[in-house]
């Protein structure tokens, strides 16, 4: 039964002997968290909901990033809200699912109201992750394609698993925190391209907040809902084309995680990495007559159904054609792109007017290729088989740190580099109180 087994996975959290390279990637996790959290210090989104928090006056010890502390499920949302305002933060693909910001933000909320030490909520924050992707593996792609965001739907599974590892309940309490959580399912994918998709994540690490303190309470919730056809996969895929698998907690899949190296949805970094390596050379933009995008089904639908002049900056970052046009103008695609105030520079929306997307069956989740007719070089074409961050094509600590000083450094400056090497530590020791003080200067974790 899953749910029997999902509970007794969340009991023995303490008892699990956990790989080196599992807790690397876990830190992996943190540390891109912080640095997308961070970068999105000045994001209406963030503060926005910060600010509505901070007016709700509650009391407790978990940090609020840019804005003292508050009770831990009130820190979650504030907290998992900003990781996810940049569109920059980790995807684990099968599930389609940004699961670091709701589960590091529940993780750390929660661990630091009841005094949790590092090493807890690390192997906490490695149980949350897994847990997401035991149950949506192999769902994420249907989830999406039937207008569900994998965040709001798994994610929210992540956070509760990690707060009901923290809090260190039975398999019957923590399963019964997983029903309250799944019970709560929502996000939908018609919001993306405004505030409420990282809402979605902060409402998801909140949830999950909520759920385990309620089951620590007593409060009880359905258990069954993880079967294959048991409820939670009937809703979200009604015609029942796909269920949840049978769940044995075999493997690491935290080791198959993917990072973004670009500030836009991640569908689209397949094409990006492709117009950046035709962009090499003497590329002139405005020789291109026309670009012709292959992707895969679901980069289509997300990305591709539109005109490539965005009316925003956050809607650009789910635009294909605005994307590949950026990148072959010789553009980062970093979160500098795509920050307010935004303008679409006339240029830029000439040639996204010319990107065609074709949906093609031989094109996934990290594939594409841009065939691109030029008046000067003639026809161009780059097929991108694994896009970069993926399993296959990863991101290593050096690109973490380049990612990381990026956004981080316009906030800590000089102190980045402190910061960045605590999180490759964390779990080690007691580096907290050292994190809460580099980051004091911006006002955050104070």
């Amino acid at each position: 039964m899953n749910g029997q087994k999902i509970g007794e996975y969340i009991a023995s959290v303490g008892q699990r002997a956990v790989p080196p390279d599992v807790f690397d990637a876990a830190r992996l996790c943190l540390t891109d968290w912080m640095s997308v959290a961070i970068g999105a210090g000045t994001e209406p989104a963030g503060r926005i909901v910060r600010e509505t928090v901070a007016g709700w006056r509650s009391s407790g010890r978990a940090s609020v990033l840019f804005g003292g502390t508050a009770a831990a499920p009130m820190a979650a949302l504030a907290n998992g809200t900003l990781a996810h305002c940049l569109d920059f933060d980790d995807t684990y693909v099968e599930a389609v699912t940004h699961t670091s910001a709701p589960v590091w933000a529940a993780t750390l909320a929660l661990g630091q109201e009841i005094g949790a030490d590092e090493a807890d909520m690390l192997t906490s924050f490695i149980a949350g992750f897994e847990v997401v992707a035991h149950i949506g593996h192999g769902l994420g792609q249907a989830v999406t394609a039937r207008g569900w965001h994998g965040t709001g739907v798994f994610g929210r599974l992540g956070a509760a698993a990690a707060s009901a590892a923290l809090l260190k309940l039975d398999a019957v309490r923590a399963i019964r925190a997983l029903g309250l959580a799944a019970t709560q399912t929502s996000g939908l994918t018609a919001s993306f391209g405004t505030m409420a998709k990282p809402f979605h994540a902060g409402k998801a690490a909140m949830d999950g907040v909520v759920s385990a303190q309620l089951a620590a309470g007593g409060m009880v919730g359905a258990t069954a809902l993880f079967e294959p056809g048991g409820g939670l996969d009937n809703a979200v895929i009604q015609d029942q084309s796909l269920h949840i698998a049978p769940i044995d907690f075999f493997g690491w899949r935290i080791l198959d995680n993917s990072f973004k190296p670009y500030a836009a949805c991640h569908l689209i970094h397949p094409s990006i990495d492709a117009a950046r390596t035709l962009r090499a050379g003497n590329f002139d933009p405005g020789s291109v007559r026309t670009v012709r995008a292959d992707v895969g089904a679901l980069a289509a639908q997300v990305t591709g159904q539109t005109d490539g002049r965005p009316d925003t900056s956050l809607a650009g970052k789910f635009d294909l054609r605005y994307c590949v046009a950026l990148a072959l103008h010789g553009r980062d695609l970093s979160a500098a792109d795509f920050r307010e105030p935004w303008t679409m520079e006339p240029a830029v929306a000439a040639l996204a007017a010319k990107v065609a997307v074709h949906r093609h069956p031989d094109m996934g989740f990290a594939t594409a290729r841009l065939t691109i007719e030029t008046d000067r070089s003639g026809t161009l074409e780059a097929h991108v088989p694994v896009a970069k961050g993926h399993p296959g094509n990863p991101m290593s600590w050096d690109d973490m740190e380049r990612k990381f000083d990026g956004l981080v450094a316009p906030f800590l400056r000089n102190r980045t580099g402190a910061l960045f090497a605590l999180l490759r530590d964390f779990g080690n020791g007691n580096v907290l109180p050292e994190i809460r003080d580099l980051l004091g200067g911006v006002k955050a974790w104070t």
